[in-house]
């Protein structure tokens, strides 16, 4: 757990038994009663006498931060006014932060005495334990409990605040973005913690699920990532992160949207698990990735950037898969009937939001025009931490000449800035979106030509982490023109020097992963580069990042961090092929052909949904193109048809193919002996699979005689094409009715393995497939002793090539076991 970064060690004349926490306002002259009683008694006792105007905006002024660390006990004096205290919340928070550090869970170092202030009031909840009412008690009394709350903590452990762990946790699995600049929100990271561990609070399932809802913006996702560091210790299993997108505007955020992005995640935290690589589905993953959690210590599972239009009831798979887990969700909508507590994000207070701003360049103290001039810039952006953020990257340009000067030029009513927040408007209220558009609009005109340049290239892309080699290519040249800077050491300076000009203006966020360093532009930054970065070069970016995309996906690797960078990539490729979210460019062969390229490697690594996300977009960008050819719609249907019964979606799946295989019959006719056109015969075997999974084995058998036929008259007995029709018909006849069903199934087969082992040797996917078929037949007719031989050879071959955890090799493996059963029988 980081609690405190170095520079504020206590030394010897820093070290206390107590340290008192009281607000000035309503508790000064008790805090003076009580240090005057504690001394009294020999305790060693720091009560700080600077009033609150002196601290000015300062986080804790070193002496006080040195006193607090060099203490044994913290004794806050919970007043009605104390709530209400930045200050005392910056030593409340220190002290029991560094309590848990030290191991503390009854946190018996802070011991709170109340004055007019309610149980259900006194927060955070770990207090309400310790706390010692002072109405109808003398401070003498008062003074003798924490006496003995000093010689409690000195016997059990003698360390002092200052003890705590600063180093950074080695449990991370991600690379958490958001850590810098955080600021404040010391009430929400308690009220976090108190919701992880109320009973009251959980989900149907038991595990507690938090949700954390604000703005675009607001800090939501830097605030549950800040509190899985600082909660390290509560959480040894490890923080898991599920981006899910939900606000980015170039984003489908329908069900199979948010599968995809699920699966993505999924694939990744498998990896940093350690499980082996397999193409599961997401539900078999799923499973996976929850059975080595439960073999973990508790962990936290954060769910960040839930669509307002998903609803956890319809998609339970999201949360945490299991017990152990706490699961924390941030999201811009509600999450009501899952989470049963809500924390609302409102603006950061006037303290922390006047850090945030002057944190690159302080206004002088003495200067109280500079210094109002700042606060009331917080107070026109109602402490919204992004805009925030921006703007205090608008003090390190050079034209930057105060705060004063500051104000008035965002005061200012300017035209642009009003037409940009009325594009935000779909994001925030009115009263947010005109301030933070006229921040986005001076940080954008005082960005340098790389980093204006590197904008346009993110905002193709879609508002997740972007691979350093992929955002080099996309980027366009110095002129504007496509390929203008195709040198590859031109292109990685301009990156370099774009990052480092939007780091410091906040627009980027920069952080690694498998693929090396990768970049996060903010949904609401992305919004206004594509409402304010209006001209032929975005377009242009498009196209390059289209090339792009194909190119790195081409030169993917099969190894687990290849696998984990290709799903990296996906991510991009419905923003980059301009589907999402048109914007009148029209669509080209090469985009389509991109997300075609996509949904077939999605469904290769398992992820089926993603699969239909990207063949239901690419169907839909055809079907309603005037620039499209009819084969190409039709190719696109085929493949919808195809991934939706990999998904289970069989009715659906069985219209468009049924759909398919009429017009692409009528497209392409017959040819003299009435035999199917090959794009007519992939998709009537296609077809005929789905009838099989629905039941429907008759239509399915009638399909891929048909098939077979076609297959045998147009290339010959041996091709592939031919056999796969054949141990596909084999399986068909074998599941019919009839006595004579297996029989005939099983000659098939036969037939079929022979052809498949003389043409692709034995160990071919078809061999083995066949093989297995032999063995299903020889099951169905009662020789059991043959089926066990053949079921054998069957999981040796796929063991060998496929290893023991893969799925094909454990089906094969119960095969063995089904034999058997039935031969002891």
């Amino acid at each position: 757990m980081t609690v405190h970064h170095g520079g504020v060690a206590p030394g010897p004349d820093s070290l206390y038994d107590v340290f008192l926490c009281y607000t000035w306002a309503d508790g000064k002259e008790w805090a003076d009663d009580m240090c005057t009683a504690l001394r009294a008694k020999g305790l060693d006792v720091f009560q700080d006498d600077l009033s609150v105007p002196e601290w000015d905006e300062y986080e804790m002024l070193p002496s006080v931060k040195a006193a607090l660390l060099g203490s044994r006990v913290l004794v806050p004096l919970l007043t009605p006014c104390f709530d209400d205290s930045d200050h005392c919340w910056s030593e409340l928070h220190l002290a029991l932060s560094c309590a848990k550090a030290l191991g503390e869970t009854e946190m018996r170092r802070v011991s709170p005495l109340t004055w007019k202030v309610p149980p259900k009031k006194v927060r955070p909840k770990a207090l309400k334990k310790r706390k010692l009412i002072r109405e109808g008690r003398s401070v003498a009394e008062l003074a003798d409990h924490v006496v003995r709350v000093v010689g409690d903590v000195r016997e059990a452990d003698d360390r002092r605040f200052g003890a705590a762990v600063t180093d950074r946790p080695s449990w991370l699995v991600d690379d958490l973005l958001g850590d810098s600049g955080f600021v404040g929100r010391r009430k929400e990271l308690w009220a976090l913690h108190d919701a992880l561990r109320e009973p009251g609070g959980t989900a149907d399932s038991g595990a507690p699920v938090v949700s954390v809802r604000g703005l675009g913006g607001s800090g939501k996702s830097t605030l549950c990532k800040q509190y899985g560091r600082w909660a390290a210790q509560d959480h040894p299993g490890g923080v898991f992160v599920v981006e899910l997108s939900g606000s980015d505007p170039l984003g489908r955020h329908d069900s199979g949207a948010v599968q995809a992005a699920f699966h993505t995640a999924l694939r990744r935290i498998a990896a940093r698990l350690s499980l082996p690589e397999h193409t599961e589905s997401s539900a078999e993953l799923r499973l996976a990735v929850g059975r080595r959690l439960e073999e973990l210590p508790p962990y936290l599972w954060i769910v960040d950037d839930l669509p307002t239009s998903v609803s956890l009831r319809e998609h339970p798979y999201l949360l945490a898969p299991g017990p152990k887990g706490r699961t924390l969700v941030t999201t811009r909508g509600s999450v009501h009937g899952t989470s049963r507590t809500e924390i609302r994000l409102s603006g950061l207070g006037p303290r922390p939001g006047l850090r945030l701003l002057t944190a690159r360049r302080e206004p002088a103290r003495e200067d109280i025009d500079e210094r109002n001039a700042a606060r009331d810039i917080v107070a026109d952006l109602r402490g919204h931490p992004l805009a925030l953020r921006i703007t205090a990257g608008l003090t390190t340009t050079q034209g930057f000449t105060g705060y004063r000067s500051l104000l008035a030029d965002l005061r200012e009513d300017a035209r642009p800035a009003l037409e940009l927040a009325e594009h935000l408007r779909h994001d925030l209220p009115a009263e947010t979106a005109r301030p933070l558009s006229g921040v986005l609009l001076r940080a954008f005109d005082a960005l340098p030509a790389p980093a204006v340049r590197l904008l346009t290239a993110a905002s193709v892309l879609a508002a997740a982490p972007v691979p350093h080699d992929l955002l080099t290519a996309v980027l366009p040249g110095a002129d504007g023109a496509d390929g203008a800077d195709d040198d590859p050491h031109a292109a990685a300076t301009a990156v370099t020097e774009g990052v480092r000009a939007l780091d410091g203006r906040g627009l980027v966020e920069e952080t690694q992963d498998v693929s090396g360093a990768t970049y996060l532009v903010h949904a609401l930054v992305a919004r206004a580069a594509r409402v304010l970065l209006r001209d032929g070069t975005r377009r242009q970016a498009s196209h390059r990042a289209v090339r792009a995309l194909a190119d790195l996906l081409d030169r993917t690797g099969t190894d687990a961090a290849s696998r984990l960078r290709t799903l990296g990539l996906l991510a991009h490729v419905q923003a980059a092929a301009n589907l999402a979210a048109s914007e009148g460019w029209g669509v080209d062969h090469g985009q389509w052909s991109l997300v075609a390229r996509s949904g077939q490697l999605r469904s290769e690594l398992g992820d089926s949904a993603g699969a239909v996300d990207d063949f239901r977009a690419l169907y839909a960008s055809c079907r309603d193109s005037p620039l499209c050819d009819p084969y190409t719609t039709l190719c696109a249907l085929v493949g919808l048809g195809a991934v939706l019964q990999e998904n289970g979606a069989l009715t659906q799946a069985r219209e468009l193919q049924e759909q398919a295989v009429e017009e692409l019959d009528a497209l392409h006719g017959r040819d003299r002996f009435d035999r199917p056109h090959p794009d007519t015969l992939w998709a009537m075997n296609n077809l005929a699979n789905t009838h099989q999974a629905l039941g429907d084995h008759r239509t399915a058998r009638a399909l891929l005689r048909e098939t077979c036929h076609g297959w045998h008259g147009r290339h010959g007995p041996s091709a592939r094409e031919t056999l796969t029709a054949l141990n596909n018909l084999a399986i068909a006849v074998g599941r019919g009715p009839g006595r004579y069903a297996a029989p005939t199934a099983l000659r098939i087969a036969t037939f079929a393995h022979e052809r498949w082992t003389n043409t692709a040797g034995p160990d071919a996917r078809g061999t083995v497939d066949s093989l297995f078929s032999i063995g299903a037949n020889h099951l169905r007719i009662g020789d059991t002793a043959a089926a066990l031989t053949a079921f054998e050879e069957v999981w040796r071959r796929r063991r060998a090539h496929l290893g023991d955890d893969h799925p094909d090799t454990l089906d094969a493996r119960e095969n063995i076991i089904t034999a058997r059963r039935r031969t002891d029988s």
